[in-house]
């Protein structure tokens, strides 16, 4: 059996997972790349697409799977009573067309009942909450172009199953509902299809701005004239005589010097009140949409000697060993110096760094830099 590859399906510029951000802001733009969460979800997606769990990687993407599997085996085997099921689809690309514009996605399962009636499925492996279908803009814009490819249907119960959060949500929608849709849906396209060029020839106007919490996913945050207005509004609470700026223009010496103490409070507020945070999930406080990790923390050898030995006992000598190790340069120029005599220990390392730049072995990084 061939493993599914999701990764390299395309995707429509305003797609409909994209939309409840766009909703949110019109000059929301979700950054490339992707992240471990997402490359599970993916795994798990591939999986169930095949019934087939021998590439997911942990127990944990194992038990999602299995978890999603059985719901949605039972969950239709309830649906079903009284129906005869006359069409199934894994991975099912809808097209969604709207008033002026369009989009297009894959939603995870569609079955379809000879009372004409439809169930959209679509699975969340993450542990973020999920919105009810019906305040959920991918799950209108599937259910609209379900809607729209199969026009025999008169309603389609949309399904979210979310295993980590122990929910499965589902709404009923009508063909009635269908003109409702296309104008919300396309509203929030229509937008963002305005905002999101000007991102290209410079930044968006105010107006077209709106900071929200999913800020921290969009790649302009860093850029952003509203978000960055929020900023200025909270170092004015701590300085009022603070003039209004924008940060990415002020140049006054004295107002920038204010801006960045002011920035040093917020940081050192902000990371105290994360170790609060993480403090209070080890004292069993849950979160609604955020889990405690333990992150391995880094290892280092305590007896070269011994590593040494084991290295060359799994056939590798010092010289390879020494070609993989990035040593600290510092704390080696001191062991050198302290071979010296009294007085002439600072002079040896000094000769020892100098000997070694000489020789052009040394590559230092650039340089950081601070305002203190």
């Amino acid at each position: 059996m061939v493993t599914p590859n999701h990764t390299d399906r395309g995707h429509a510029e305003f797609s409909p997972s994209q939309l409840k951000y766009l909703a949110g802001c019109s000059g929301y733009e979700g950054r490339s790349g992707t992240n471990a969460a997402a490359a599970m979800g993916t795994r798990i997606h591939e999986a169930l697409e095949i019934e087939d769990p021998s590439n997911l990687q942990s127990e944990e993407e194992v038990s999602i799977y299995n978890e999603i599997l059985t719901d949605q085996k039972e969950y239709l085997s309830a649906y079903e009573s009284g129906r005869n099921l006359t069409e199934e689809h894994a991975e099912i690309q809808l097209d969604v067309e709207l008033n002026g514009t369009s989009t297009y996605g894959t939603c995870d399962y569609l079955v379809i009942f000879d009372n004409k009636d439809g169930v959209l499925i679509d699975y969340k492996t993450g542990i973020s909450k999920i919105d009810t279908p019906a305040k959920n803009f991918q799950a209108k814009a599937y259910t609209l172009g379900c809607f729209q490819k199969y026009p025999e249907l008169t309603s389609i119960e949309f399904v979210f199953f979310v295993p980590q959060r122990n929910e499965i949500l589902s709404d009923t929608f009508n063909r009635g509902n269908i003109d409702e849709l296309i104008d919300e849906l396309s509203d929030v396209i229509l937008k963002a299809e305005k905002v999101r060029p000007k991102w290209e020839t410079g930044t968006p106007s105010l107006e077209e701005l709106t900071p929200t919490v999913d800020c921290r996913f969009c790649k302009h945050e860093d850029t952003c004239p509203a978000l960055g207005g929020l900023v200025v509004e909270v170092a004015k609470k701590v300085d009022p005589q603070l003039p209004d700026v924008d940060l990415d223009t002020v140049e006054d010496p004295e107002v920038v010097e204010q801006l960045y103490m002011i920035a040093k409070i917020v940081t050192n507020w902000a990371d105290r009140f994360k170790k609060r945070a993480i403090k209070l999930a080890e004292d069993g406080v849950e979160y609604p949409n955020l889990r405690l990790k333990t992150m391995r923390g880094r290892r280092n050898v305590t007896d070269s000697d011994t590593f040494l030995k084991i290295a060359r006992d799994f056939g590798v000598d010092s010289e390879e060993v020494l070609r993989h190790v990035s040593l600290p340069l510092a704390k080696i120029a001191k062991a050198v110096g302290d071979t010296a005599d009294k007085g002439e220990k600072k002079r040896q390392s000094d000769q020892f760094l100098d000997a070694c730049n000489d020789s052009g072995i040394i590559e230092e990084s650039a340089p950081r830099r601070t305002l203190s």
